[in-house]
């Protein structure tokens, strides 16, 4: 994989045998290696109201189709690309209720975890494999360099849990939107999370944090809502928070159009409709329904 800064980084030593694929921080390309942390996961996850909120928000515009009369013909079964797919837990109860998918994340690891999910042998090259009776298909890949996806590829698209954030860059963030907007047929949703950058204010030392930001993304030393934490034995990962302004941007350069907007309060496990008053500074981040 190309990298992006013309560098690469080797563990346990000060030269490079590997190149960080574009987009990717070091500590991140170690959180993708890491298998204690796709072994973890759902315990690591399991009381999140977050994932009770995205759970609700795609069975809106994902029902159940297993009631209907075509279900058994796998061609006309809807097919759900998840961008960063994980261990399975957003796309596994969708291959349940009558859809296929397609799992791409950069974590062979996390790959693995979710083909041992559901009894599959796991399969340890780059491209995917057709479970056949799951109805599922894995590709290992980075989400900036999807070139080698066909235009209209899946029905839906899917890209929670902060998996945007995780991208560095502005402009390979737009690349992976691109890319899913792209891959994803015209009318399809795409359902994207993210992290809203205003909410750090409500932290102890936020808004010391967003001055010293801000002063950094002046300098040019990185971007408004980059931050680096210590996360499950991880340092210094890489997330970006986002300014609302700064998605919709992105998103419609990307090509989306028509957007439904869900905010995320903190621990609550119902999503909030819409925007409400203050929300800048009430909402921990959004779930966007967008085609």
């Amino acid at each position: 994989m190309e990298n992006d800064r013309g560098n690469s980084a080797k563990v346990g030593s000060n030269r490079a045998n590997w190149q960080i694929p574009r987009g990717v921080t070091a500590s991140n390309w170690e959180y993708a290696q890491a298998n204690h942390i796709s072994t973890g996961y759902d315990e690591f996850l399991r009381d999140d109201p977050l994932t009770m909120v995205d759970r609700q928000i795609l069975n809106r515009y994902l029902p159940d189709r297993n009631g209907e009369t075509e279900k058994s013909a796998n061609s006309n079964k809807p097919l759900i690309a998840d961008f960063g797919c994980g261990n399975g837990r957003t796309l596994i109860p969708l291959l349940n209720r009558g859809y296929q998918g397609v799992g791409i994340d950069l974590s062979i690891p996390m790959l693995n975890a979710f083909q041992k999910k559901i009894g599959i042998e796991p399969n340890r090259g780059e491209l995917g494999s057709d479970t056949g009776e799951n109805d599922c298909f894995w590709i290992q890949a980075n989400l900036v360099e999807l070139e080698g996806i066909v235009d209209g590829a899946f029905d839906h698209g899917l890209s929670l849990f902060s998996t945007l954030g995780m991208i560095r860059g502005h402009e390979n963030r737009l690349l992976f939107l691109k890319h899913a907007r792209r891959t994803v047929k015209p009318g399809g949703w795409f359902i994207l999370h993210a992290h809203n950058v205003w909410y750090q204010l409500r932290y102890p030392g936020g808004l010391r944090w967003a001055l010293g930001n801000g002063l950094r993304a002046i300098r040019g030393r990185s971007e408004f809502g980059d931050r680096e934490s210590n996360y499950r034995g991880i340092n210094k990962m890489f997330i970006h928070s986002f300014r609302r302004k700064e998605l919709v941007r992105a998103l419609t350069h990307a090509g989306f159009r028509e957007f439904d907007w869900f905010g995320v309060s903190p621990h609550q496990e119902q999503p909030v409709d819409g925007l409400p008053f203050g929300h800048p500074l009430r909402l921990v981040g959004w779930v966007v329904a967008c085609r």
